[in-house]
């Protein structure tokens, strides 16, 4: 039991991470104008393996991952399914996860055949997003051993419900965020708190901008106050004050970043890493969200 355990574990981890590193890659090639270096689906200029230039091999490189990702989600949800009834958690997660890597993968068919339709790219990231939230609740979880005990829950029902409202305006930030990059509007504003030297901007391309940015800024407080709400209440349980850390240091990072960005006057790297660490803050204020709702029951994944 325990090796199928630590290679149920090991498989769900490397998934994660290779889900998190899917979305990262979407930006580069999104940033990079790559998107459209494969002008078909599944193959690439018609051949399996497409000529060498830079822009078609960052497009190529991202079919690759999301098919290593497919390969993992699918032995994550076999392992999952021979640990069940015990995955209670991870089985549904799992399989999820495996449905909407499907789903993403024929999505980006579409989204190659319709020439880059730009609300083909939307549901594409949102699927991508979710992946992964399904991935990280399938590991914080994992099948339970005999170590964990049924508990009291950390949270008190206000903060669940802000979570959820937490997580839904997260990721209607990182869409809408996809949105303005879409549309190019994701330079409008030269300088950073304010747009242009101004509190209101005229244009719709300065407004999305500080719409963006205003929205983040009103998101931060209810994740922080989670974040010190998950502290207070984890003396008990260190892995919810080890999760609430992670999420905290996120949203600070995705802050610090997204000022850096326009400061270095929205250079691909940066621009690549603002989505990355975008993913990172919904992904790990996924993961506070889950602990708070139910710790004991989270215990083992986290302290294993």
């Amino acid at each position: 039991m325990t090796v199928k355990l630590s290679w149920f574990r090991a498989t769900l981890l490397l998934g994660l991470a290779a889900a998190i590193a899917q979305v990262a890659l979407g930006g580069v090639v999104r940033v990079t104008g790559s998107g459209d270096a494969c002008p078909d689906w599944p193959l690439c200029h018609g051949q399996v393996i497409p000529p060498f230039d830079l822009n078609i091999w960052l497009e190529f490189s991202h079919r690759l991952s999301a098919s290593a990702l497919g390969v993992l989600v699918l032995i994550a949800g076999w392992l999952a399914w021979r640990q069940a009834p015990k995955a209670e958690i991870s089985l549904p997660a799992t399989l999820a996860a495996l449905v909407l890597v499907v789903a993403a993968a024929l999505l980006g068919g579409l989204t190659v055949l319709t020439e880059l339709a730009w609300w083909a790219r939307l549901i594409h990231l949102v699927l991508a997003e979710l992946v992964v939230a399904c991935l990280a609740v399938a590991w914080l979880a994992g099948p339970p051993d005999e170590r964990v005990v049924a508990g009291p829950r950390a949270g008190s029902g206000l903060d669940r419900r802000v979570g959820w409202i937490c997580l839904l305006a997260l990721l209607g930030v990182i869409v809408f965020g996809s949105y303005m990059v879409g549309f190019n509007y994701g330079a409008a504003c030269t300088s950073w708190p304010m747009c242009q030297g101004t509190r209101i901007p005229e244009g719709f391309a300065f407004i999305a901008n500080m719409t963006h940015r205003v929205t983040t800024a009103l998101i931060a407080l209810p994740v922080f106050w989670l974040c010190i709400r998950a502290w207070g209440t984890g003396a008990e349980t260190p892995h919810v004050r080890w999760i609430a850390a992670l999420s905290g240091a996120c949203m600070l990072a995705a802050i610090f970043f997204g000022a850096l960005m326009v400061w270095l006057d929205f250079s691909v790297l940066m621009r690549s890493l603002h989505l990355a660490i975008a993913t990172l803050v919904w992904v790990s204020t996924v993961g506070l969200v889950a602990v708070l709702s139910d710790p004991a029951r989270f215990r083992a994944r986290i302290s294993a």
